[in-house]
């Protein structure tokens, strides 16, 4: 047998067939997985695309041919349109939907994604965009953009592909982490814009330094970083070669720039750069180079060109890169210096630019460094103290030389002299349009490094005769979380006077009004929208660059967006809470400003639909005062580590002011107040109130004529100092103790003062009653009838050591009454080792309107209150409140700190805060009472190591009265003891307790 190989088998036709058919299908599935991918492409995408969630297909959404992933987590419990959507479960674990892929994306391309959800009110789920190969880019959202009819809430996120660095691919999903059932519904990706990278390449500046100059600019270096801040003067120029990206090479002077030791860190050393000659740069015959960092990157450059689309004046600023001496040195900025080209390129005729001079201010820093080591706050160097700077313009000598601009130099110098010394007001020194478009731009971009009275500067318009501001600096670093802006508390008559221009500037009417206008003009979202639209492409480019040697730096339009609703937000007074109105005894009509800016009456009405009559002379109210914790509560919730805010009740104290009133004449008919904000259009209406309000002195006007000396011989009176002074010994008053304003009640150690037959001490004067502690001094009645000691409206401090009131009660003379046994009203008193004992009155003690300290004090067996506020500022350290029948401490618009204390056996509340107070407590006990701390009325209360024994309830916070908010209660380190119910919190109210957040 003869073995040979088979030939070669030819399939048979059917088989033929088949194997084409397969082929065919082969290749209609590499087709159909080829056009796919190409869909996801970015050269062929859609502008738009979307998925409904109503087609699944496996484990997919489909929709016009794109796969989204998670279509088994279909579901038609609900839908925003259509029939279904998709679902994250309650599971307690991190899931992830809705995945689409974009390969290959174009540099430069603009996306918005956004997709719709609901339920997601503790924002557990978001809506996420992901880079990959290389990592880096990823954005996340879980704020609502807005809010339809149905509760659904619109994730959205815009975003660019880089120039530098590009993904490989772009993921858009959304995730959760399980906390609560979430929907989504109707995801959309859309193609906004293509943008070029020629929108923005920095050219390079190189500068050619010898080393002679170099070992120069070396040693000043050396020099600053040893003494801790830069001090330059006209030595300090070193000769250098610069050539431009053209070629074109000049000769410069130079001289590292800044006064902190931020521009010298590192290699990144920051420069003055002059040009010789009739020369110039950029249109620039002096320029600065500093790192980008120095002004917080590319915030500083949207800032100018904002204040560039206002019309207001600012130096030309931008970014290169800067090689020296043959190497890069990376980006930097280069800012114009202050020189006739900056006004003349922004279509201004030339004129001086001035300023406060900083020399001194400088010169005290230095010498802080040099004596201690360290800046000192609040130092007092008086070379510091703005009043003290003289008026300076930039290149004074060339503008002295000229005829011409030596006379507008001297009308400059003159118009911000008469600013300074309050001669003339704003309108008639200032270019007011332009100024409050000024610092409307530092307050939108909270850019506030630049209002320093030491970093302004102003333009002398010699047309208009005005002096125009000139933008520059408005970022040294990060700016810190802020909790109210520039204009809140103006005008406010207790507000503690600042040294800074903007404070001067806000308390001119007239600057307030065009300033207010404009915030409200420039706010509003279409507004700001259009700006940022109009920088968009030029930004991304930028950032572009910036990011390849600071990736750290990741803003966003959204962060600057959500800083300009801030400011919108705290504008527009409410109808309801911004006036509140009460009536005196004697139907005099008081009205209170709530809101923070200041606020105009216009004219009142029976109904609020319409004014019927105009006040002859619009009345202006102050602002209300700025309660920095309680609007950072407002805006963050919760404190996230109590040392942020651990001298805050300090800063209250020295800057936050207690609300004041006005009186206004309406007519008994009417029942509305119309009010504006100043610069606005709109009235609002507030309801006109007409109860009584708190102590108001009319009645009393009979009990004002002062005592005779003849009428108290026990006593001696000193015309000349002028005192009335109680000797030591028992005195017994059966008449009324009335001292003069202008005079002094001085009581001597060991005197007793017995008050029968209705008797008081009425005194409009200081009391100063300086008693020991083996010669106390007694205020008493052994009638039971006494009325206490009332201070009323004294200019100086009242001072009161070792005494003790027992037994009084409170003022009673006729239609006049008072709540307290002892009474400061409008007058300041130190209090230290007082008692106040049985006292039978509304309050043992009342303080209205009074700054005080009390130490070592004690309060017992008080009829109702032991000691109660209204509108003060005060601290108490170490002082007890014993068996009272009603409330311990009861403050109202106050702002308190209590420092190791007792409450025992209080009737009602250890302590209670209502009415807008801010009370800090510390290392507190309270013992024995139904409640232990109470806030209330959009109170805050801030407790720390606070020990809670035998109390019904520990802590409260709820709202009583309609014209206030809830309230607020922070809690850290409590101890608690018998305590039947720790803490109820009413709905709206807050209580942190160490971390956990309880409402």
């Amino acid at each position: 047998m003869r073995l040979t190989p088979d030939p070669i088998r030819q399939p048979n036709r059917y088989e033929r067939t088949l194997l084409w058919g397969g082929l065919l299908l082969v290749a209609a599935v590499l087709v159909a997985g080829f056009f796919f991918k190409a869909q996801r492409t970015s050269p062929t995408l859609p502008g738009r695309i979307a998925c409904d969630m109503e087609t699944v297909e496996a484990d997919y959404f489909l929709q016009d041919g794109f796969r989204f992933q998670g279509g088994q987590q279909q579901t038609s419990d609900r839908a925003r349109s259509g029939r279904h959507s998709f679902v994250f479960a309650a599971n307690g674990n991190v899931q992830y939907g809705l995945t689409f892929t974009i390969e290959q994306p174009t540099p430069g391309t603009v996306y918005e994604a956004s997709v719709w959800s609901y339920n997601n009110h503790t924002q557990s789920a978001k809506l996420a965009v992901r880079g990959a190969e290389p990592d880096g880019l990823y954005i996340e959202t879980a704020e609502a953009a807005q809010t339809d009819t149905k509760g659904w809430q619109e994730l959205r996120i815009r975003f660019h592909v880089p120039f530098q660095n590009a993904p490989q691919a772009l993921h858009i999903y959304v995730y959760a982490n399980g906390a609560e059932q979430v929907w989504f519904d109707d995801l959309v990706l859309e193609q906004k814009a293509l943008w070029d990278a020629k929108d923005f390449r920095p050219t390079q500046l190189h500068l050619e330094i010898d080393d002679k100059a170099w070992r120069q600019l070396s040693a000043k270096r050396d020099a600053a970083l040893e003494k801790g801040i830069l001090q330059t003067n006209d030595d300090d120029w070193a000769k250098a070669r610069m050539t431009d990206n053209d070629g074109t090479e000049r000769n410069v002077s130079l001289r590292l720039k800044g006064d902190w030791l931020d521009h010298l860190r590192g290699d990144k050393w920051s420069f003055r750069v002059k040009l010789g000659g009739f020369d110039a740069w950029r249109g620039m015959r002096t320029f600065s180079l500093h790192t980008p960092e120095a002004r917080y990157f590319l915030h500083e450059w949207l800032l100018h060109r904002f204040w560039e689309s206002q019309g207001v004046l600012t130096t030309r600023y931008d970014f290169v890169e800067l090689i020296i001496n043959g190497q890069s040195k990376g980006i930097y900025a280069y800012e114009e210096h202050f020189e006739k080209q900056l006004v003349e390129s922004k279509e201004r005729r030339e004129g001086p630019i001035v300023k406060f001079s900083e020399e001194g201010y400088w010169a005290g820093m230095a010498r802080q460094l040099d004596h201690h080591g360290f800046i000192r706050s609040g130092s007092g160097h008086s070379a510091q103290n703005p009043a003290n700077a003289p008026v300076a313009a930039f290149n004074e000598a060339e503008l002295l030389a000229d005829t011409t601009q030596r006379k507008l130099y001297i009308q400059a110098r003159h118009l911000l002299e008469q600013f300074r010394q309050g001669q003339q007001g704003a309108d008639a020194i200032f270019d007011l349009d332009r100024l409050a478009r000024f610092y409307a731009g530092c307050d939108m971009l909270h850019a506030y490094h630049g209002i320093v009275w030491h970093n302004q500067r102003f333009y002398y318009n010699p047309i208009m005769a005005r002096l125009e501001p000139i933008g520059f600096d408005g970022f040294a670093e990060r700016p810190y979380a802020r909790y109210h802006f520039l204009a809140e508390g103006a005008l406010h008559r207790e507000a503690m006077e600042s040294t800074s221009l903007a404070a001067y500037f806000l308390q001119d009417t007239a600057f307030m009004a065009t300033y207010l206008a404009v915030l409200e003009e420039l706010t509003r979202p279409q507004a700001w929208a259009a700006f940022l639209a109009e920088n968009e492409a030029a930004w991304t480019a930028r950032l572009a660059w910036i990011q390849l040697e600071f990736p750290q730096y990741q803003p966003s339009f959204d962060e600057l967006t959500r800083e300009v609703a801030f400011v919108r937000s705290h504008l527009l007074p409410y109808s309801e809470t911004s006036l509140r109105t009460w009536a005196t005894p004697d139907g005099q009509l008081m009205v209170e400003n709530t809101h923070t800016l200041p606020i105009i009456v216009q004219g009142y009405g029976t109904s609020d639909k319409y004014m019927a009559q105009a006040m002859d002379a619009p009345v202006w109210l102050p602002a209300g005062p700025v309660r920095t914790l309680y609007s950072k509560l407002q805006r963050d919730e919760t404190i996230g580590n109590f040392r942020d805010i651990a001298f805050w009740d300090q800063q209250a104290m020295s800057f936050q002011a207690v609300p004041t009133a006005s009186a206004i004449d309406v007519p008994a008919q009417a029942k509305f107040l119309y009010f504006q904000i100043p610069g606005w259009d709109s009235l609002l209406t507030a309801p006109i109130v007409r109860l009584p309000g708190y102590v108001d002195l009319a009645a009393g006007q009979t009990y004002r004529k002062p005592s005779a000396a003849a009428d108290f011989p026990t006593l001696q009176w000193d015309a000349a100092a002028p005192i009335v002074h109680i000797p030591t010994g028992t005195h017994t008053f059966t008449r009324d103790l009335v001292i003069a304003p202008g005079y002094t009640l001085h009581i001597a150690p060991g005197a007793t003062v017995n008050l029968n037959q209705g008797a008081a001490i009425i005194s409009y004067g200081a009391v100063k009653a300086l008693g020991q502690a083996d010669g106390r001094i007694f205020i008493t009645t052994s009638d039971g009838s006494g009325q206490g000691l009332q201070v009323l409206g004294a200019p100086t401090a009242s001072v009161l050591h070792h005494v003790v009131f027992q037994g009084l009660r409170n003022l009673h003379k006729g239609d006049w009454m008072l709540t307290g046994a002892v009474t400061f009203h409008e007058a300041a008193v130190q209090m230290s080792d007082c008692s106040f004992l049985d006292n039978q009155s509304e309050d043992a003690l009342n303080l209205v309107r009074t700054t005080f300290e009390m130490q070592r004090c004690r309060i017992q067996n008080a009829s109702s209150d032991g000691l109660d506020t209204d509108f003060c500022k005060g601290k108490l350290f170490r002082c007890t409140f014993v068996n009272t029948v009603n409330d311990g401490v009861d403050f109202s618009g106050s702002i308190i700190t209590i420092e190791d204390c007792r409450m025992v056996n209080n009737g009602d509340k250890g302590i209670s805060a209502g009415e807008a107070s801010d009370v800090t407590v510390r290392n507190t006990r309270i013992e024995g009472c139904p409640i232990g701390m109470a806030s209330k009325d959009q109170s805050v209360v801030h407790a720390k190591d606070i020990t809670l024994v035998n109390c019904q309830q520990g802590l409260v916070a709820f709202q009583k009265k309609p014209e206030f908010g809830p309230a607020r209660l922070l809690v850290e380190n409590l101890t608690a003891e018998g305590v039947t119910r720790l803490y109820q919190i009413a709905p709206g109210s807050r209580l942190q307790l160490d971390q956990q957040l309880i409402h």
